[in-house]
């Protein structure tokens, strides 16, 4: 339930304000228009959470989700009535916002709503993906085995995730390093070291030039560089909202070295991943096409998935339509075997470990090719550095 605050005035024109516990916006109105007023104005009382701030605060994250599905799935395939789950659930939760959202699922459950009607209606908690797999659960009456599946598919996941996550810590603790070192040499160690120079009269060589006209730009100019990197940063992000912008940078990333074969082999594991979860929950297969299409964060495999899903309304074969330039060809050959076997589901999974499997290994190259790159970075530096300080030292002395 939820509550919404409302001001209104009644026939003779008095005010009146207040609120109502309802299941929606439409009750909400319904129940106020029944007392004979006229609304003026109707807001949910957590339409403060729709803040950035609020959204980070309260929020269930994906681990809470992931321990929740698997406990909700053990309890239902043990026997145990749905809604007494779900109480037992919101019992033992220590997240706020999930308990709240438990014990309101709970009552709409025993007021007659199926679970997935009941988890539509936190789609911040539960995402479009994860109410179609318990609707088709409801709908087959396989909901066990179906909350087992996404339980399984959401651990590996949330695995996979970490995995991720964690690899790519030390390249970009190792980036962010020499950026900070970068600023501190130029603001603060290079114009102590060249502050003689530039009182000479001495011309001085190449190399030291450019060094102190890169420490200048650092130092005297320094708020032109905040300017341009954050209104830079605000105008990509509004260009890539646009379908326009958001297809050059999507191409941009899978065309980028190392980076793009991370991002492809990631996007081919969610993908596959996904579409094993929903085939498996017996989800027709054009529906499971346009959800996982909903789901890509990436406008090139988003297209493809569009055009797959025009070519099967149409009745051609699935497989044939992934044999793409997105779509490496293990994908439509195995997909294919998986139509001829009736195992489309299984070919899927196997598909989302192969992928696995290939960004796990990816990553970890890059982690050791980043190393060599780095020293060699360093040297380059180091050297350019060490040459434009001693070069105008060394012209002095041959001088003499």
């Amino acid at each position: 339930m939820a509550e919404f605050f409302y001001k209104a005035k009644d026939m003779q024109g008095n005010d009146y304000t207040g609120s109502v516990d309802t299941p929606d916006v439409h009750s909400a109105i319904a129940i106020i228009r029944k007392k004979g007023l006229i609304i003026i104005s109707i807001k949910p009382k957590s339409s403060s959470d729709n803040t950035f701030i609020g959204r980070f605060l309260n929020r269930v994250n994906f681990t809470e989700l992931v321990i929740m599905t698997r406990q909700l799935a053990t309890m239902v395939s043990s026997g145990l009535v749905l809604s007494e789950a779900i109480d037992i659930l919101e019992e033992q939760q220590t997240n706020k916002v999930l308990k709240k959202a438990l014990y309101d699922i709970s009552q709409d459950i025993k007021g007659g709503l199926t679970l997935a009607q009941a988890f539509g209606k936190y789609p911040n908690i539960f995402p479009h993906l994860y109410v179609n797999l318990v609707k088709s659960g409801e709908a087959s009456g396989k909901l066990d085995s179906v909350l087992l599946q996404m339980a399984d598919g959401l651990e590996k996941d949330r695995e996979f995730k970490a995995k991720i996550k964690g690899a790519m810590i030390y390249p970009i603790v190792i980036i962010s390093m020499m950026i900070v070192v970068m600023i501190i040499m130029m603001v603060f160690v290079i114009p102590k070291l060249t502050g003689l120079y530039t009182q000479s009269t001495m011309e001085l060589p190449l190399p030291t030039r450019i060094l102190i006209g890169t420490s200048d730009l650092f130092t005297k100019f320094w708020w032109a560089g905040i300017i341009i990197i954050v209104g830079g940063g605000i105008a990509i992000n509004r260009w890539k909202k646009t379908p326009k912008g958001d297809l050059f940078i999507s191409k941009l990333i899978l065309r980028l070295p190392i980076v793009g074969k991370i991002v492809t082999s990631v996007a081919l594991t969610n993908f596959s991943r996904t579409f094993g979860l929903l085939t498996s929950a017996g989800i027709p297969l054009l529906n499971s096409i346009g959800i996982v299409s909903d789901l890509s964060d990436n406008l090139v495999f988003k297209n493809a998935l569009k055009d797959a899903y025009n070519g099967v309304e149409k009745g051609l074969q699935f497989s044939s339509l992934l044999s793409s330039s997105v779509f490496p060809k293990i994908v439509s050959q195995m997909v294919r075997v998986g139509e001829e076997t009736g195992k489309v589901d299984e070919i899927f999974f196997k598909l989302a470990d192969y992928f696995e499997s290939e960004s796990d290994h990816m990553v970890k190259n890059l982690t050791v090719a980043i190393e060599p790159i780095v020293l060699i970075v360093l040297g380059v530096g180091v050297g350019f550095l060490v040459i434009s300080i001693i070069l105008p030292i060394y012209k002095l002395t041959t001088s003499f």
